[in-house]
């Protein structure tokens, strides 16, 4: 009787156990069924279309849903980079995946949301987006569709009122408070992987005047307009914030290592430029100022705050300009009061020295002259640059004693370089107009020429445009007090400013220097090749010789020469260099 029971038992659980498998693999054969359904109709349609699992893994996807979240065949994703941000309603964004599983899918109706919005990589989506659960119940599966057709979508009041806060309704871009926690979410990432990333914040230059000229419709236009082309033109390793006014801030992944970041940023200013090139109304230029991460801070909101200190030194005294943060530099930002106090006892304790940097004849390719460069070894900070200090010493009067620094080592270096070989070599020295009184500068200078037995024609006298058109008729009585003396004369920073062809006949010059804002994008901007050529014409029509300033690659020295310019000055031929190393390069 036992054994019969036991048999019993043992067939009952074989059948039992059988009928398990065979509904599963009925339950798994219309699965798939469904799933082959799905690849075979939905693969032509434009929507996305995934399958996934109660646990968030993706069972299906068509081809839609491949591009969108970058997967492969085996429905796994390949790009980790690829960030898809999902917000819904008034919540916080976050991951895509994630904000589905935090759904309520207890309840045995379908989800629809309508106008969510998809952050992909930086740039804002609005989707409509549809769960179904008819299969939630026994599988425990979950269809979702997102459309992305943005003509069934609205702009209505409600719409902006969600979005407020993380998308800049001007532009459409990313808000700067996207930026913060974006930018927080990297370092995380960047830490964990023992990645770095660069951050650009473009500024647009003289913003503000062309704003008061043209208006705040025609800049807001602008804005548009380059917002644009950043999503439409810029690579997945780049994102776009928009921030204040005319900023817009770049999350870029490449690092300083990758030996791409300058190169990038210089090509963000001349796409930048090109974009309104045929445009009568502006010369749009911009300029860039770059942090790294980790090197420059260690969280979003210090980097932010120290790359728009670099992007303040770019817009300084130029457009079109590359800066990097540099903390050292950044750290001798002190009150003007002590700054004066350190300049007075630099001079007198000779921390102050001249850097060289060669002009070049484009003809003949041999050197001509050298610009003297000032710079301070201050004890603490190292080696500064002039732009640190020079508008100090402006305002307090040490300019002067600068300036007949600059004069006494200037032509005491022209007697060293005397080598016999370049009988019209020349030192140029940077003049300010606006401090120096010129009837008690030669008296100066005449002593220094007899002491150091230098030719006077030997010095030549650099005054920028800008300071030379801030009064014409003072201006044109200062040259032709240095021109008799007998020094040699040029106009420096040539179209940067107003650049009045109709004033240069007023001036006894003998060179005019392009400034480098028309030279460095040369050789992609037709429009400044055209100012460059008209420039160089009526400078030789005026029996002045033309210097390009900035000149950093072979192919604008190319188009320079085609033009007839008569002299190069950049980093292509050289940096500045100390009086020893361009004595030994004269050698």
């Amino acid at each position: 009787m036992e054994f019969l029971i036991l048999a019993v038992g043992i067939v009952l659980f074989v059948l039992g156990s059988l009928w398990l498998y065979i509904s599963y693999k009925k339950k798994l054969l219309k699965i798939t069924d469904e799933l082959k359904f799905f690849k075979k109709e939905k693969d032509y349609y434009a929507e996305v279309m995934l399958v996934l699992s109660q646990d968030g893994d993706i069972l299906f996807s068509n081809q839609a849903a491949k591009t969108l979240f970058a997967l492969n065949k085996k429905n796994e994703i390949i790009d980790t980079n690829k960030k898809i941000v999902l917000r819904i309603s008034t919540n916080p964004p976050e991951d895509f995946f994630t904000a589905i599983q935090n759904m309520d899918l207890s309840t045995e109706n379908d989800i629809k949301l309508d106008n969510a919005v998809l952050i992909v990589s930086g740039r804002v989506k609005k989707a409509n987006i549809y769960i179904d659960k008819c299969i939630w119940k026994n599988n425990k599966t979950i269809t979702c569709v997102i459309d992305m057709n943005l003509e069934n979508q609205t702009n209505s009041v409600t719409n902006k009122t969600e979005l407020l806060g993380t998308i800049d309704f001007l532009t459409g871009l990313p808000s700067q408070f996207s930026a913060l926690s974006d930018i927080n979410s990297h370092i995380i990432e960047s830490k964990k992987k023992s990645e770095s990333f660069s951050l650009f914040l473009l500024g647009i230059d003289h913003f503000h005047d062309i704003q008061t000229t043209l208006g705040l419709g025609y800049t807001n236009r602008i804005l548009k307009t380059l917002s644009q082309y950043f999503n439409e033109n810029l690579d997945e390793k780049i994102i776009v914030y928009r921030m204040e006014s005319d900023k817009f801030l770049l999350f870029v992944k490449y690092s300083n290592s990758d030996g791409k970041v300058h190169a990038r940023a210089r090509d963000l200013i001349i796409s930048v430029s090109n974009i309104y090139r045929d445009n009568n109304d502006i010369r749009l230029t911009s300029s860039v100022g770059i942090v790294q991460y980790p090197e420059d801070a260690a969280n979003a909101t210090k980097l932010i705050d120290n790359v728009y200190i670099a992007l303040s030194k770019a817009q300084e005294h130029s457009e079109s300009n590359v800066a990097q943060f540099n903390a050292d530099e950044q750290s001798i930002h002190l009150n003007e009061v002590k700054m004066n106090e350190e300049i007075h006892n630099g001079l007198k304790n000779n921390e102050f020295l001249l850097f060289y940097q060669p002009i070049f004849d484009l003809k003949g390719e041999r050197i001509i002259g050298a610009e003297a460069l000032i710079r301070w070894e201050h004890p603490k900070h190292g080696l500064i640059t002039a732009d640190k200090f020079v508008d100090i010493a402006g305002k307090t009067g040490l300019i002067v004693d600068l300036g007949e620094y600059a004069f006494n080592e200037a032509i005491q270096e022209r007697k060293r370089c005397n080598t016999g070989y370049v009988q019209d070599f020349q030192i140029t020295i940077n003049l300010s107009l606006k401090e120096m009184k010129v009837e008690k500068l030669i008296p100066k200078l005449e002593m220094l020429f007899n002491k150091y037995k230098v030719d006077r024609n030997a010095i030549n006298l650099d005054i920028s445009e800008s300071a030379a058109m801030e009064n014409i008729d003072k201006a044109a009585r200062d040259f032709k007090l240095l021109k008799d003396f007998g020094l040699s004369l040029s106009l420096d920073h040539f179209g940067e400013g107003c650049s009045s062809f109709k004033y240069l006949a007023m001036l006894p010059l003998n060179r005019i220097k392009i400034d480098r804002t028309l030279i460095f994008d040369l050789a992609l901007n037709l429009q400044h090749q055209t100012t460059v050529r008209a420039i160089i014409d009526f400078a030789h029509t005026l029996g002045f010789e033309v210097i390009a300033e900035g000149v950093e690659t072979s192919e604008v020295a190319t188009i320079l020469k085609t033009l007839k310019c008569d002299y190069a000055q950049g980093y292509l031929y050289s940096k500045p260099l100390p009086a020893a190393e361009f004595e030994e390069l004269l050698k």
